[in-house]
């Protein structure tokens, strides 16, 4: 099952990347891989909060992620079985400042918590060490 949730996580990624590209970053709830009320979460606050909860929260929390840049991107650099129900992707995200016009360039680390072949919650971490760590599992 792990393997399957691995490539579970790799088509969500796809369709998230593909909406984001539409403008339309709840595409990915479209999709029956990812729980209505799936959860959002973020280890540093952002807005006074932490957690945000299905599809109109994730988007609200999507454009304030990303409306300060242009091009905002993001590219999968590994996927991690962490065990039965967890995966780590390691990613990068990058963009250019709107107002600088600096580009930007952000490891992340997220652990999706899948159950019953459904993402139910995704954690952000700030960098891949912390991601792993959280999973048990190091570089």
């Amino acid at each position: 099952m792990s393997q399957e949730n691995v490539e579970i996580v790799r088509r969500q990624i796809e369709r998230f990347q593909a909406g984001m590209e539409r403008g339309n970053p709840g595409a990915v709830f479209d999709a029956r891989t990812v729980a209505a009320d799936a959860e959002w979460i973020v280890r540093e606050g952002m807005d006074g909060r932490t957690v945000w909860v299905g599809r109109e929260e994730f988007v609200q929390f999507m454009r304030t992620w990303t409306e300060e840049f242009e091009g905002w991107s993001i590219q999968v650099e590994r996927l991690i079985d962490a065990d039965e129900d967890l995966v780590v992707a390691l990613t990068r995200q990058s963009g250019t400042g709107k107002g600088s016009g600096v580009p930007v360039e952000l490891d992340l680390g997220l652990i999706y918590e899948l159950k019953d072949g459904r993402v139910i919650r995704i954690t952000n971490y700030l960098t891949h060490a912390e991601a792993l760590e959280a999973a048990g599992l190091s570089e």
